[in-house]
């Protein structure tokens, strides 16, 4: 078992209602843009797990909802030949682990067959650009 998904035991996490999803995602992006992210996969299985990316700057997260559809797309990168979409099917339930004092947000996202997607964020204030001068 991965030292994260330990870790997301030991926190509280927070169930986002199926209604929220859009305005939850929408609010996620705008406090989180620009964080630094690392994107785990947890299957059910060791086959189906593994580490899909390690710090690169989160784009944004949305969901489509429409027709009864439950996917959700998480995109990271920051210029072209860094950019990563990642779609996740069959959506069933979504958490949050919200920000501490020491540590960013944390976004779980599982599916229908029980596998775990976990986008870990570093607080944006950590790499925010000085004010101009």
């Amino acid at each position: 078992m991965s030292d994260s998904s330990t870790t997301l035991r030991q926190l509280k996490t927070q169930d986002i209602e199926r209604e929220q999803w859009i305005r939850f995602l929408a609010d996620f992006t705008k406090q989180n843009r620009g964080a630094h992210a690392i994107l785990e996969i947890l299957g059910i299985d060791e086959i189906k797990h593994g580490v899909e990316t390690e710090d690169r700057h989160f784009s944004g997260v949305s969901v489509d909802a429409k027709d009864g559809e439950s996917t959700v797309w998480i995109t990271l990168g920051d210029v072209p030949d860094r950019h990563l979409t990642h779609g996740i099917y069959n959506v069933t339930v979504i958490r949050e682990i919200p920000p501490t004092e020491k540590q960013g947000a944390v976004l779980e996202v599982e599916t229908a067959d029980g596998t775990k997607t976990i986008l870990q964020l570093t607080r944006p204030e950590a790499f925010a650009l000085p004010p101009a001068t």
